[in-house]
Parts: structure tokens; C-alpha cells; sequence
């Protein structure tokens, strides 16, 4: 509310003598010179003198009138003149804020719609009667997972099901010619390309890939859907799946606006669970999550004897190891906690011999006395060439330990943009599944106590009672079912009308 205007008394003073010359002046004029044909000035003028005076009052009168009304107000008054005050302005407030929103949504649907016509212009809608079933997609990531919980599902699909693998991991050459087509595309990190370009090229990548692939779904791996995948899908109208790995770290979801809005992007969320412990996702309105089971590629049925997994690994089987599978460094840096795990082994247990898997992307390992290093995808496959794991506490690492009953010290890794492996860890810790070291001291420790083989024993009993995870046949059959859902469209047809009335 603004201050009522102050009076001063020589305003009006200097006001009434002005408007008294002006009248004086209009007067004169009317008697000096009549008939002159001055008389609408004569009228502007008496106005004027009359008019200026008059308002200034009625405006100090209402002055006058606010002022004594706040004076003589109750405190309870000036409450509710405020109160009025500030739901005005927070009214107009809201209105302005739904204004924006409005407007923000329509600017996102002409986006959308922007993208997706230059999606189209090269090419039409295919509706041919034969095509790929399923093009699987992920990420870059730091590892294999993403393309792991993908190979696990596909595994498990119907055998006349046809699949191939989209990937940005560098890593691809690793699955490639294991019985699936693979194409790779660099990420934006790996050829250090402007984000908003690469997004462009990507786009367009994807589009004449699925143009000549023509897949009836795709299935995403990731924690970001690209804008270019949901893009094509839409324009092409093709199924979107998502797999969302759980375990988010709490900050990541809560500011992730595809996560809690995912009809915006995909069409279905496939949620792998977790031996460490499964979560809800609010996937936001219009779409609803498909939970399953826990994911592996490899099962325990599968697994090589002892002998025949050290001799594919090329390890002596009259030797014991430990399975080390840690990053954060070259394990030749005296920092890194590969270097400072493989010392404590090396005093904790002298007669075990410890292998480090290396990474696929390393062209020259180097020799390393008293450590064995390999390379070998997937590893797991061969567990029980180990007496334990010391590993980091990612998805596939602890699910995999688990399910193949391999006793594992998890070190997890703080630095992950969104897996939250301290969490994991801690909650597999409490179920009595693991031992975690998340600092030095920690690590010495837990490495002392899996060099007693009770301590080992106990961890696998522990473990045996765990059932056994599902949710690469589950997820893979909820695939199944979507791509049931799409083979309408390969009933589209063009019949010429000779083949039905030649006689």
C-alpha cells in the first residue's frame, strides 16, 4: 500500500493563486474584447482554473480519509488489508505461472513436432511384411553392464525372434560375432563432439538404421533416453521399451524429469530387480512399470567345473585365486585402490594368486610379478575358478556374485554419476551376502577375514539360500508380449485386382 501524499499547504496556496490569475485573465479577455470570437478559449481558460484547485482537494480529501482510516485501524484490520494484499499479488502470481506452463508445453509439442518432421522428410512409413523383431540400444556407460543385461534378455526371447545390438560402448568388438549383428556409434565422450551436434548426427544415424533395419521394437539400456531414439520411434511409430537399472542415487532421481515422466519419451519401463533390495518408480502419469526379477547372463547351471574354468582361463588348476575386478587407476599406481587391495591380498593370503580382469579397450597387458591379468567377457562364466571376488559394487557385479555363489568383498564406487553402489552394498551387507570395505582400513579388514576359508564357507551357505534370479525370462517375455502387440501392421497388404479376377 503506498504512503498517502503528505500536505503541504504552500502546494495549494500556489495552486489557488494560479487558478485565480488564469480566471482573472479569462475574465478580462471576455470584457476587453467582445465579440471577438474568443470565446472557447475564455471557456479553457475559467476550466482550467476551476478544474486544477478542485482535484487537488478531492485528492487530499481521500489522502486525508486513508490516513485517518490507517490511523484509526485495529491491528486485526491491517492483517487483513495485508492478508487481501498478498493473495492479490500471489494470485496474479499463479495466473502469470500457469500462463508459463501453458506456454511451456506448447513450445515442447512444437519442438517434438519440429524434430520428427525432419525425421520423416527423407523417408516415408515402411509397412513391409518383414523386418527385424527387436533392436536392442544402449548407452555409453563405463562398462559392459548396459550391454550385458541386454544380451542376458535376448537370450532368452523366442528362437524365431530376430535381434541385433545398437551400442556407443567402445567395448562393442567384444560381443560382436558371438551370434548377433552389431553396429556401433561413437558416443559424444568418445569423439569429444559439441553434445548438441552429436545429438544431430545421431538422430539422423538412427533414422536410416532403423529405415534399413525396420525393427517392429526397440529396447533402451540406459539411464538418458537419447531425444533422437524417441524421435525415430515416434515418427516411425515403433514401441520405445526402456530398462531402467534400479538403485538410483536419490539426487539423480529426484532431478531426473524423463525418469518420473517417462510416457514423455518411451512407451513401456522394464524395472530389473535387485538381490540387494527392489524399489518402486513413479514412472509418472500414463505409464506404468513392469517389475522383474534380477538380471544375469550367466546362470549356475551354466557354469564350468573348477578344472575346465581355470584351463579356459588360462590358469594352472592346482593354483587357488582371487578374482579381482576393480577400476579407479592402473593397478601399477601405488593411489589406486586396484594397487592397494591387491597388496593386502598379497599379505593376507600368500598362497592364493590374484587374477585382475582387464579391461577389453587395453591393447598390451602389462606384466605384473605375482599377478595374473586377463581378458575374458564374460568372466562369470568361470567363477568357480575363484575361492573369493573383490569387486566394485555395481548392478551386474553383485547380482552375478550372488547368483553364482561367489563369496565378494564389494568396494563401492563413489564416483558413478547414478548407480548408487554404497547403497547396494550396504543393504547385500545386511542380508549377511557380502563384506563391504568403502575406505582403506575397511578393505585390509575385510580381505583378513575372507583369507579364512570358515569365513568363506559361511558366505556361500548364506548365499545358497538366495533363489535364483528370473528377470532375464521375465523381462525377456514381457518383450515377447509387446512385440505380439506390433505385428498387426506386417497384415498390411496390396492385392492387385487382375490376381482375383483372372478366371
Amino acid at each position: 500500500m503506498s504512503e498517502p501524499m503528505k500536505w503541504r499547504p504552500w502546494r495549494f496556496g500556489i495552486l489557488m493563486v494560479l487558478s485565480g490569475v488564469t480566471i482573472a485573465a479569462a475574465l478580462s479577455v471576455l470584457v476587453l474584447t467582445p465579440g471577438a470570437g474568443l470565446g472557447s478559449l475564455v471557456a479553457i481558460l475559467l476550466f482550467g482554473g476551476w478544474l486544477a484547485p478542485f482535484s487537488l482537494a478531492l485528492h487530499y480529501h481521500g489522502a486525508l480519509k486513508s490516513l485517518k482510516s490507517l490511523k484509526s485501524a485495529t491491528p486485526t484490520d491491517v492483517e487483513k488489508a495485508r492478508s487481501a494484499a498478498v493473495a492479490a499479488v500471489n494470485d496474479s502470481r499463479a495466473k502469470a505461472s500457469r500462463h508459463e506452463y501453458h506456454q511451456e508445453r506448447t513450445l515442447g509439442r512444437i519442438e517434438r513436432e519440429l524434430r520428427q518432421l525432419s525425421v520423416l522428410a527423407p523417408h516415408g512409413r515402411w509397412t513391409g511384411a518383414d523386418g527385424l523383431d527387436v533392436l536392442f540400444v544402449t548407452s555409453n556407460g563405463a562398462g559392459l553392464g548396459h550391454i550385458t543385461r541386454l544380451l542376458a534378455i535376448s537370450q532368452n526371447l523366442p528362437p524365431n525372434r530376430t535381434f541385433e545390438l545398437l551400442t556407443l560402448s567402445k567395448a562393442y568388438k567384444q560381443v560382436a560375432g558371438r551370434g548377433m549383428t552389431v553396429h556401433y556409434f561413437p558416443s559424444s565422450e568418445a569423439t569429444g563432439e559439441n553434445t548438441a551436434r552429436w545429438n544431430r548426427i545421431f538422430r539422423n544415424y538412427f533414422r536410416d538404421l532403423v529405415t534399413t533395419r525396420r525393427p517392429s521394437v526397440v529396447v533402451f539400456d540406459g539411464t538418458w533416453v537419447y531425444n533422437g531414439i524417441t524421435d525415430v520411434c515416434r515418427a516411425f511409430g515403433i514401441t520405445l521399451v526402456w530398462v531402467q537399472r534400479g538403485m538410483w542415487r536419490p539426487e539423480v532421481d529426484e532431478a531426473s524429469p524423463q525418469r518420473h515422466a517417462a510416457a514423455g519419451v518411451v512407451d513401456h519401463v522394464i524395472v530389473p530387480g535387485d538381490i540387494a533390495g527392489n524399489e518402486t518408480v513413479d514412472s509418472g502419469p500414463g505409464l506404468e512399470a513392469t517389475y522383474v526379477g534380477p538380471i544375469v547372463r550367466t546362470r549356475k547351471e551354466d557354469l564350468a567345473e573348477r578344472e575346465g574354468a581355470c584351463k579356459a582361463l588360462g590358469l594352472d588348476p592346482a593354483g587357488r585365486y582371487v578374482l579381482l575386478s576393480l577400476g579407479g587407476g592402473s593397478i601399477s599406481d601405488p593411489d589406486s585402490i586396484a594397487h592397494t587391495a591387491l597388496t593386502f591380498i598379497r599379505s593376507a593370503s600368500p598362497e592364493l594368486i590374484p587374477v585382475q580382469v582387464v579391461s577389453p579397450l587395453v591393447d598390451i597387458i602389462e606384466e605384473i610379478p605375482g599377478l595374473r591379468r586377463i581378458k575374458a567377457y564374460p568372466v562369470m562364466a568361470h567363477a568357480r575358478a575363484f575361492e573369493y571376488m573383490v569387486a566394485a559394487a555395481g548392478y551386474n557385479s553383485v547380482q552375478e556374485s550372488v547368483s553364482l555363489g561367489v563369496p565378494s568383498v564389494l568396494v563401492p564406487n563413489f564416483s558413478t554419476k547414478t548407480d548408487d553402489q554404497v547403497r547396494r552394498a550396504r543393504l547385500l551387507e545386511k542380508q549377511g551376502l557380502c563384506l563391504v570395505a568403502d575406505n582403506e582400513t575397511a578393505l585390509r579388514e575385510s580381505i583378513a577375514r575372507m583369507a579364512d576359508a570358515n569365513i568363506r564357507r559361511e558366505l556361500r551357505s548364506r548365499i545358497e539360500l538366495v533363489d535364483a534370479p528370473r528377470g532375464a525370462e521375465e523381462a525377456a517375455a514381457a518383450i515377447e508380449e509387446i512385440v505380439e502387440q506390433t505385428e498387426w501392421i506386417r497384415g498390411v497388404d496390396t492385392v492387385k485386382g487382375s490376381e482375383i479376377f483372372d478366371a
